[in-house]
C-alpha cells in the first residue's frame, strides 16, 4: 500500500477514536453527575439529569459496540476504564486472565460489557468510592466479571432482588443462564460478581 494511503487511513482511524473517546467521556461525566437516590427515588426537579443519564448509557453502549467488534471484550473494558478514571478521578485496577483460547460466543461479549458498564455507572453515581478493581476471567467453561469498589457499601439494601441498576445486571445475567452475586456491608465497599456459562469447545 502506498505510504500516503496508509497515512490517510491512520489519520482517519485516529480521528474516529478521538471522537469516540470524547463522546464517551461526556457520557461518563453525565452519568457521574446524577445525584444519589433517596429511598429509591429521585426528586422530580432533576428530571433533566435523569434523561442525561439515559443518554450516557446509550452513547456508551453504541460507541463501545464498535470497539467490541474490533478489539474484543478485554481491550474494550481496558479502554473504557481508563476513560472512567480520567473523568471521575476513581482509580482503577484491571486484571485479565484468559485461559479459554477462543472467542466468546455471539452475544456474550456484548452482554458482559453491558453489565460491566452498568456496574461502573453505579460506582460513579452511588458508591463514593476512590478506587475500583475490575477482574475479567475467561475459561473454557465460563466468563466471570468481578467489580469491587471501596465505597459506602450496601448497608441493609438488597438491590439484587429489587429494582435499580444492580437488579438489572442480575436480571441480565439470568437471561444469559448465568449468575450474579452482590456482597458488601456499610463502609466496606461492594463486590459484584457475574458469571456466564460457555459451551465446552469440541
Amino acid at each position: 500500500m502506498p505510504r500516503h494511503l496508509a497515512r490517510a487511513m491512520y489519520d482517519q482511524l485516529e480521528d474516529t477514536l478521538t471522537s469516540i473517546t470524547l463522546q464517551l467521556r461526556s457520557a461518563i461525566q453525565a452519568d457521574a453527575s446524577m445525584p444519589p437516590r433517596v429511598n429509591g427515588r429521585v426528586d422530580e426537579t432533576i428530571g433533566r439529569l435523569r434523561r442525561r443519564s439515559g443518554w450516557a448509557r446509550q452513547v456508551s453502549g453504541e460507541l463501545s459496540a464498535v470497539l467490541l467488534d474490533t478489539l474484543g471484550l478485554a481491550a474494550t473494558i481496558e479502554w473504557h476504564v481508563r476513560q472512567f478514571q480520567k473523568c471521575t478521578g476513581i482509580r482503577f485496577e484491571l486484571t485479565v486472565n484468559d485461559t479459554a483460547g477462543f472467542d466468546l460466543p455471539e452475544g456474550h461479549a456484548e452482554a458482559m460489557y453491558d453489565m460491566y458498564g452498568e456496574a461502573l455507572s453505579n460506582v460513579a453515581r452511588h458508591s463514593g468510592a476512590s478506587r475500583v478493581s475490575v477482574a475479567l476471567t475467561t475459561t473454557p467453561y465460563d466468563v466471570t466479571l468481578v467489580v469491587h469498589d471501596d465505597g459506602i457499601g450496601l448497608g441493609e439494601a438488597t438491590p439484587a432482588s429489587g429494582t435499580g441498576s444492580i437488579a438489572g445486571i442480575c436480571a441480565r445475567a439470568r437471561d444469559c443462564k448465568g449468575t450474579c452475586e452482590v456482597t458488601g456491608t456499610r463502609a466496606t465497599g461492594t463486590t459484584l460478581t457475574v458469571s456466564l456459562p460457555l459451551a465446552k469447545p469440541s
